[in-house]
């Protein structure tokens, strides 16, 4: 039980240091935005106060794990082995592959190709890796007719076109 309380400790020691360098890039980027007329109706204000929540928020939690020996814990976790073992697990392998394929999604197919057939093919691909139906012709109906449903919402709905 000791040896699973560290590993927590551990992984809220560098959560909470990503949650603040995360935070901090929000904040230096909602800074950036332009400024209309005043700070406070300008497009970065609400993402500025979100980035310092995230900061303070990840402090806190790395504050906590560092406490219950994350620091030390995290040094000893990130010997050859254990990464090695991490890097070639399946689990790990499946989420490189979903988030290539979110790549792909973003910067390949937006914008070049419609979006009802970029977030078809997008989901169809997802739907098929993750064996996310029984049949796989109902995994292709259910992809188009959420990317059409989702396009003509935003089009017709709320009157934003999409990309």
């Amino acid at each position: 039980m000791e040896e699973k309380k560290n590993r927590n400790a551990a992984k809220d020691y560098f959560c909470g240091i990503l949650l603040v360098l995360f935070g901090i890039y929000v904040i230096i980027d909602s800074l950036n935005m332009k400024v209309y007329n005043t700070f406070l109706d300008a497009p970065g204000f609400f993402p500025t106060i979100i980035g310092g929540v995230l900061v303070v928020l990840g402090a806190v939690l790395a504050f906590i794990g560092f406490k219950l020996g994350g620091a030390k814990e995290l040094k000893e976790v990130c010997n050859g082995a254990f990464l090695k073992q991490f890097i070639t697990s399946d689990s790990t392998v499946r989420v490189v592959i979903l988030v290539a394929m979110m790549v792909v999604y973003i910067y390949v197919l937006l914008g070049r190709v419609h979006f009802i057939i970029a977030t078809s093919i997008y989901l169809i691909a997802n739907f098929l890796y993750l064996k996310a139906t029984k049949q796989w012709w109902l995994g292709i109906i259910i992809a188009v007719a959420m990317s059409v449903i989702v396009f003509y919402a935003f089009k017709l709905g709320f009157g934003i076109t999409m990309p």
